[in-house]
């Protein structure tokens, strides 16, 4: 959980127009919340490729960051049209697990970061 929020600290500070870490939806309008509270024990987070039980049955589908733009559609992305999704493009999301990172030179990073 600290990792988290020390790393959502360092995005709002690039990208104060874009996230906030405000939990009221009120006070954050229009800007993508940083929830690190999900990074604890006893949360609950949706997987990669996870159907949400909705209308729809969109997918919790991995991006590109070229994806991520105000045209990004979350109803794209659905049971229907996920399986044409990574046959096209492949599972991006096998990128993410490897052997995992250096937490401490990632501190460090996230340190500096804050400091600038």
């Amino acid at each position: 959980k600290d990792f988290a929020k020390l790393l959502n600290m360092a995005v709002l500070k690039r990208l104060p127009g874009i996230v906030s870490m405000e939990r009221s939806p009120l006070k954050r309008r229009n800007r993508v919340y940083l929830d690190y509270l999900q990074n604890r024990k006893g949360q609950t987070m949706a997987a990669a490729y996870s159907v949400r039980p909705e209308p729809g049955a969109t997918v919790s589908a991995p991006l590109k960051w070229e994806e991520v733009n105000s045209n990004l559609d979350p109803k794209a992305f659905n049971i229907k049209t996920i399986g044409k999704r990574i046959q096209k493009i492949g599972d991006i999301w096998q990128e993410v697990l490897g052997e995992g990172v250096n937490m401490l030179e990632c501190l460090g990073r996230i340190e500096k970061l804050l400091k600038n």
